[in-house]
């Protein structure tokens, strides 16, 4: 177990073998298991409940789970013990952006980021379309859950956020020249630290990846019949 601890056994503690362009590098079981939720959301859209339940249990769910509450929400803190860079004081609140939330530019963030993380690149899904179909199917081992330990691995790699790159308490805006689309791991990872304290680069700096995925906002309607 990491939590609580000063090393990361998935970072190790030489920076110069830690990944530049995110805080850690996520597993190959959870690049599968968005190729295994997407097949699961094209057979419940084409009307077959079972081969979509199927799907689902061939995720690792409990071994993403495990890995993303040991390991990928506590990514940027394990940097930051072993960097030992000072911490920026928070800036007063009276300096600060008035407008904290992104929710009223998200989704022109998914979009502009094609429903993809710009730390790591995984592939992300619609938050409308997620919760609308954890509903329709109603299946017990896939809920989003309270706690992290509740909530299904689609739900901890495939949640987007819209994350702000320079930290809102440190002066960042709520704009889309601040904003980027990253998955749930990447932004808790990221936390409220600087690009600099994680020693990764600036993921403005590079294009979105480009692609045709849209997130299955297209689907959302299909849910419907």
């Amino acid at each position: 177990m990491c939590r609580g601890k000063s090393i990361c056994t998935e970072l190790g503690e030489l920076p110069e073998h830690w990944p530049k362009d995110k805080c850690i590098e996520l597993p190959k079981e959870a690049f599968e298991a968005v190729e295994e939720f997407k097949k699961a959301v094209n057979h419940f859209v084409e009307g077959n409940r079972e081969l979509t339940i199927t799907h689902i249990n061939n995720i690792c769910n409990e071994k993403l789970t495990y890995w993303f509450i040991e390991h990928g929400q506590m990514s940027g803190r394990h940097r930051k013990i072993i960097t030992k860079l000072n911490r920026q004081p928070s800036i007063p609140i009276e300096h600060r952006d008035p407008v904290r939330s992104p929710s009223k530019l998200q989704n022109q963030v998914f979009e502009r980021d094609n429903y993809t993380c710009r730390y790591c690149g995984i592939q992300l899904v619609s938050q409308d379309f997620l919760k609308k179909f954890m509903k329709c199917l109603d299946y017990n081992q896939f809920q989003k859950g309270r706690t992290n330990i509740e909530q299904h691995a689609i739900v901890h790699f495939m949640w987007p956020v819209a994350d702000h790159v320079v930290p809102w308490n440190l002066g960042g805006f709520t704009c889309l020249d601040n904003l980027v689309t990253a998955c749930a791991t990447c932004n808790y990872g990221k936390d409220g630290y600087t690009l600099e304290e994680l020693q990764i680069t600036n993921p403005l700096l590079r294009q979105p990846i480009k692609s045709d995925w849209k997130g299955f906002v297209d689907k959302i309607d299909l849910l419907n019949t």
